[in-house]
């Protein structure tokens, strides 16, 4: 049997050490993210219901424009209503597209990190196995 080098094996302790702060550290990014992302999958439903409110609201207000009844001022008064509001109703729709596309890719980059977190995880607890194979054999 040789000798044991306790330095070394210190070192490695050191190491071990290491690794499980970076375990610790990546495991409150990840709780950080998981916070993050349950607020803006709130946010995305609720997107997502007035999105449907408003497109209810559009089908309401259209079936107002197609009355074969309407003549005269009234109809043309209300066609003129009718086009300021589709315009500002298209828009305010874009606006509600472009800010759900928005929450979508930003749950997508949340996402993301948090595997890119775990996949650290796992790559810090196999050097955490390495090492400990490593100190086990240096002590038999």
């Amino acid at each position: 049997m040789g000798k044991i080098d306790y330095r070394e094996i210190e070192d490695l302790q050191g190491q071990v050490s290491s690794h499980y702060n970076s375990i610790s550290k990546a495991t409150a990014t990840i709780s950080s993210i998981d916070a993050k992302l349950a607020k803006l999958r709130s946010a995305k439903q609720s997107v997502g219901n007035i999105r449907s409110e408003i497109h209810e609201i559009k089908i309401s207000v259209m079936v107002q424009d197609d009355q074969p009844q309407w003549n005269g001022q009234q109809k043309e008064n209300f066609g003129h209503q009718w086009e300021g509001f589709r315009q500002d109703f298209s828009a305010c729709q874009r606006e509600l597209d472009a800010f759900h596309d928005a929450i979508c890719d930003e749950i997508t980059r949340l996402e993301n990190q948090k595997l890119d977190q775990q996949g650290f995880i796992g790559w810090c607890q196999a050097q955490i196995n390495n090492l400990g194979n490593f100190i086990e054999k240096l002590l038999n």
